[in-house]
């Protein structure tokens, strides 16, 4: 399966370093989270696919700037209904699924986060998934900067 990686940054990319490439998730992201990392994607069609799904919650794109604005609320909007999701879930889970490897188990981690599908990467915080991101690093209202687009397979 695939997943995608979005390099944001508060500043703008000037330079070529100032951009993330494969060998930055070496280290510690393939062999951990992924079997590899590809810069073979379209970079314009996944951006659109990523501002696609976060309209909902408030965003703000510049195509021209290949920025984003995370408009104010969009943390409360981002996680409410998983919130709902996951107070259901935890109701329904019984000690013995609890203690095994089952799929409700699963179900509760990946509401609180989801860690296989967008990571978020900045030189500042190396890398996140986007739920990590959005709870510890997101300040709403502030323009980030849109640089490497990534494919990544787990």
């Amino acid at each position: 399966m695939h997943g995608t990686i979005f390099q944001l940054e508060e500043k703008p990319l000037r330079f070529e370093e100032d951009f993330a490439c494969e060998e930055d998730f070496y280290d510690d992201f393939v062999g951990i989270i992924a079997d590899y990392v590809s810069d073979d994607v379209d970079r314009d069609v996944e951006i659109q696919y990523f501002i696609k799904d976060l309209e909902k919650y408030g965003v703000k794109y510049n195509a021209k700037e290949q920025s984003i604005i995370f408009l104010e609320g969009f943390k409360e909007k981002y996680f409410e209904e998983r919130f709902i999701k996951l107070k259901e879930a935890v109701q329904k889970l019984t000690f013995e699924n609890f203690i095994k490897d089952t799929l409700e188990v699963w179900e509760i981690k990946n509401l609180i986060d989801k860690k296989y599908e967008i990571y978020i990467y900045s030189n500042e915080s190396s890398w996140m998934t986007l739920d990590e991101f959005v709870r510890c690093n997101l300040k709403e209202g502030q323009k980030y900067y849109i640089g490497t687009v990534l494919d990544y397979h787990f």
